[in-house]
C-alpha cells in the first residue's frame, strides 16, 4: 500500500470541487513534483546508471559518453596554453581580448558600443563563430561578414561598401576585425584541432594547410612559382587565391623554411590579409562611410583550442581611421 499513490488516486476520482480546495493544492504540487523526479531518475538510469555525473579533468569539462557519439579526448590545459603563448607571445584569452577591445575603444570615443557595427573577415570554419558572437554582444548585437576561406576578405570593395551603408547614423561607429586562424589540439600540436564527433584531431586551418602543401610542391618543382593568379574555375576560386597569396612575395619560402611551418603559416597569411584589407578600406571607405564616423581596424591571429580551454587572439593591428579611411592613430605603436 502506497499512501502517496492512494492520496493522488482519491484526489482525481473525487468531485472536482475538492480539487479546487486551496488546502489540498500545495500537497498535490509537492507530490506531483516528487513523482516527476522519480520518473526522470528512472528514465536516466538504464542509459547512464544511477551514479551518472560529469567527469572533470582540471580546466576541462568532459561530459559523459553519449551512445553513438565519439567522446572528446582529455585535454592538458596547461600544455595547450603553453604552446599558444610559446608560438604566439602576446596572445590574449578571447574573452579578455573582446573586453579590452571594448574598453579601449570606448575610452577613445563613447560612440563605440551599442552604436557600433562590426564587420569580420574570419575563416568560414564553424569553430570561428564564437568570436563573432562575443564581438556582437559588446558592439551593437549583430555583425557583417566579409570573410571566406582562411579569413581572406573575399567580399572585397562591394561588401565593405554595403557594410559602410549599414553603419548607424548619426553618431555611429565601425569596427572591422580580420585575420587567419590556427588550431592547437589537446596534445599541444600546432596546426590541428579536436572537433566534436571526431576520433582524432585534424587540420586547422584546413585551407591554409592545403595552401602550404601546394607551396611545398610548387617550390620543389622545376617550374617554380610565377606571380599573377589565373582563376580557371569558380568552384574553388577562393582556395586558388589562398594558395597564390601564400606563395606571393616569398611568403611560402619563409614558411617552408621555418622551424615550425604550421606555426609560421598564419603569420604569413596575415601579412597578405593586412595588405588586402588596407587596400579595400582605401578604395571603398570614401563616399560610403558616413561623415564623422570613426573606423576601428583590428587584425590578428585567431587561435582555436579544444573544448573547455579558452580560445585566444593575437592582436597585430589596432588602428583608428576616419570616414575616408585615413589613419588617425595606431594604437599598437610604441
Amino acid at each position: 500500500h502506497n499512501p502517496r499513490r492512494s492520496y493522488l488516486r482519491r484526489l482525481f476520482t473525487e468531485p472536482t470541487t475538492k480539487l479546487t480546495d486551496l488546502r489540498t493544492m500545495p500537497r498535490l504540487v509537492v507530490l506531483c513534483a516528487l513523482g516527476l523526479v522519480s520518473a526522470v531518475r528512472g528514465s536516466l538510469a538504464p542509459q547512464y546508471g544511477q551514479q551518472a555525473q560529469m567527469q572533470l579533468v582540471p580546466g576541462y569539462a568532459h561530459p559523459p559518453a553519449v551512445p553513438g557519439r565519439m567522446p572528446m579526448p582529455p585535454v592538458d590545459e596547461a600544455l595547450v596554453i603553453s604552446q599558444v603563448l610559446a608560438n604566439y607571445p602576446g596572445a590574449l584569452r578571447e574573452d579578455h581580448f573582446v573586453q579590452q577591445l571594448h574598453d579601449v575603444l570606448h575610452s577613445h570615443s563613447k560612440e563605440f558600443g551599442h552604436s557600433t557595427l562590426v564587420a569580420t573577415s574570419l575563416c568560414c570554419d564553424e569553430i570561428n563563430r564564437g568570436l563573432e558572437a562575443k564581438l556582437a554582444e559588446k558592439f551593437g548585437g549583430t555583425s557583417f561578414s566579409m570573410g571566406g576561406l582562411a579569413g581572406f576578405p573575399f567580399g572585397g570593395k562591394t561588401s565593405f561598401g554595403a557594410f559602410a551603408h549599414h553603419i548607424p547614423t548619426p553618431k555611429g561607429s565601425a569596427l572591422v576585425l580580420f585575420g587567419p586562424h590556427v588550431g592547437v589540439d589537446s596534445t599541444g600540436v600546432v596546426g590541428k584541432i579536436d572537433r566534436r564527433g571526431m576520433a582524432n584531431s585534424g587540420a586547422c586551418c584546413g585551407s591554409a594547410v592545403a595552401a602550404l602543401k601546394n607551396a611545398q610542391a610548387v617550390l620543389n618543382s622545376e617550374e617554380g612559382f610565377e606571380s599573377g593568379l589565373k582563376l580557371d574555375c569558380f568552384l574553388d576560386a577562393q582556395q586558388q587565391w589562398v594558395a597564390h597569396e601564400l606563395l606571393d612575395e616569398g611568403r611560402g619560402e619563409r614558411v617552408v623554411a621555418a622551424a615550425n611551418p604550421q606555426a609560421m603559416l598564419p603569420r604569413a597569411l596575415f601579412e597578405a590579409q593586412k595588405t588586402a584589407m588596407h587596400k579595400i578600406i582605401a578604395a571603398a571607405a570614401p563616399g560610403n562611410v558616413p561623415e564623422g564616423t570613426t573606423i576601428a581596424v583590428v587584425g590578428g591571429i585567431q587561435i582555436n583550442t579544444p573544448a573547455g580551454v579558452s580560445d585566444f587572439f593575437l592582436p597585430l593591428v589596432f588602428e583608428l581611421r576616419n570616414a575616408d579611411g585615413t589613419l588617425i592613430k595606431d594604437l599598437l605603436a610604441r
